[in-house]
């Protein structure tokens, strides 16, 4: 049994050039052009750097540090460390798993098929069984992210580190707060639901609740405080 305090730090990438509203000339459409390529914007670029700031280079380099490989969460990192004021790669433990990739959406459609065919089949199916046409349901994001889980706590104790940074996209970082916290598929719908009220609320409750306590096994109720904590602040 693991039996080290465990910190976690999960960070979503900076502002890209998907996010960006709708008319402006820099948006890019990753239905047509690549998701996995999209760049952070300048305003993303100076996201990422005040996170690094604000996380903090000693946590950095006492974490095993793991990151999407999609260009923007990898942009996101290097932001991260120049912020912290770290000055080489070298020092640092990192690892870029394809497992925390973005849920897939689907090819050979526009954003406006896949936001017509999630309108009308989510209600049909639910949000997280839901599979978009040739690409995943947050329950496939699912399935891979536990797998993900289970090989980064062995790598935690292979490595002897109590710290984990992850860099990834908003709905691989639901599913596993989701898989590392137990919650059922009602509460994940709910946070998804929040996130789209509200995005500062839910971004504070996920933080809040993630950035540190005690790995379940050891600590079981510290990890109960935790879950209930998140499932009232869905309601």
């Amino acid at each position: 049994v693991y039996n080290t305090l465990m910190e976690i730090l999960l960070v979503r990438h900076g502002e890209s050039e998907g996010n960006l509203p709708k008319g402006d000339v820099n948006k890019v459409d990753p239905q047509q052009n690549g998701d996995y390529c999209l760049n952070l914007t300048p305003l993303g670029r100076t996201q990422a750097e005040n996170e690094g700031r604000e996380i903090g280079a000693d946590f950095i380099r006492d974490a095993l540090i793991y990151r999407s490989p999609y260009y923007r969460t990898r942009q996101t990192l290097d932001g991260i460390i120049q912020g912290a004021g770290i000055k080489s790669e070298d020092e640092l433990v990192i690892y870029e798993d394809p497992r925390l990739r973005e849920v897939e959406h689907g090819f050979y459609q526009t954003t406006k098929d896949v936001k017509n065919q999630k309108d009308i089949m989510r209600k049909e199916h639910g949000y997280f069984y839901y599979r978009y046409k040739g690409g995943e349901s947050p329950a496939d994001c699912f399935d891979r992210v536990a797998t993900f889980l289970e090989s980064m706590r062995r790598q935690m104790e292979r490595k002897d580190k109590d710290k984990v940074l992850i860099i990834s996209h908003g709905l691989t970082i639901r599913c596993f707060v989701m898989r590392f916290l137990h919650l059922t598929v009602e509460n994940f719908e709910m946070l998804a639901q929040l996130k789209k009220l509200n995005p500062t609320i839910h971004d504070e409750i996920v933080n809040a609740i993630i950035k540190q306590y005690d790995e379940y096994e050891t600590n079981v109720s510290k990890y109960r405080v935790a879950r209930k904590a998140l499932i009232q602040a869905l309601h």
